[in-house]
């Protein structure tokens, strides 16, 4: 079967089974559960970016930050006002409802993309959907947080773990980072065809890993956005945050469910 025939397949076995209406829900659901988790990032990231006085702890490749701009100083007010408009008891609410809300809108999609209208549909209310409701939001802060790790200078790294440590060194634990954000998200892609399907397929690999990969590049777009807004004095990091956020959310949960659809469509 060629690429564009499998292109062709896939975009008529996705509109047939409103997998667009799907996404939508999970987008819709996944933002608020999005924006609670920024801010136990954004935590972390003012942390990270007050280790070395003086001297920016994160390195953009893609920017040029002058030393005289204190990311440290920057990023502790934007956490202030991203924290004091979302962690309220409107917030808490909000995450402990758009949590199962999530994980029930991304059950139903990946058994769609995965089985059609074949099988019994997920249920609301089962241990499979609070399970997924506890581990989504912990997979996802973790590759966020790895992504961090990152981005983080040898120096940061160095006053962190209380000892001087070798360039080479800083970078083969980055690329491990990165591996293991990597592996993490196709591990748990492959977790999840083999509990719906029963089965893993070649196809079924090969989708992990695209997931995997636009899920790791999407968070360094992510990270990248937030530090741009927080030099630039003439944007709001808020709006630009929740914008990142709702791309972020848009692209990874499409993505996911079109390459799934892929991976479902019979062998030739």
């Amino acid at each position: 079967m060629s690429p564009k025939s499998d292109t062709t397949l896939t975009w008529r076995r996705y509109r047939s089974l409103q997998l667009e209406y799907s996404a939508l829900k999970v987008v819709g659901r996944g933002l608020f559960l999005a924006m609670m988790l920024m801010v136990v990032f954004l935590f972390v990231f003012v942390r990270a970016t007050d280790l070395v006085a003086g001297e920016n702890e994160v390195i953009i490749p893609t920017l040029n930050v002058a030393p005289s701009i204190d990311l440290g100083e920057l990023a502790t007010g934007s956490f202030s006002r991203t924290s004091a408009s979302v962690v309220s008891l409107v917030g808490i609410v909000m995450l402990i409802v758009s949590a199962p809300w999530t994980s029930h809108a991304l059950r139903t999609g990946t058994a769609l993309a995965l089985r059609g209208d074949e099988g019994e549909r997920p249920r609301w209310r089962s241990w499979q959907t609070l399970a997924i409701a506890v581990a989504l939001p912990a997979i996802v802060l973790t590759t966020w947080l790895l992504t961090l790790a990152t981005s983080l200078r040898r120096r940061a790294w160095s006053v962190l773990l209380g000892r001087e440590l070798d360039p080479a060194l800083v970078n083969v634990g980055k690329g491990l980072a990165i591996t293991l954000s990597l592996l993490l998200v196709f591990g748990v892609t492959m977790l999840v065809v083999r509990v719906t399907t029963g089965h893993l397929s070649g196809r079924a690999v090969i989708a992990g890993l695209v997931i995997g990969a636009v899920t790791v590049g999407c968070n360094f777009v992510l990270l990248y956005t937030y530090v741009g807004s927080l030099i630039n004095p003439n944007v709001s990091g808020g709006i630009v945050l929740v914008f990142a956020l709702l791309l972020w959310v848009n692209i990874v949960v499409r993505v996911y469910l079109g390459v799934l659809c892929w991976a479902s469509l019979p062998k030739p």
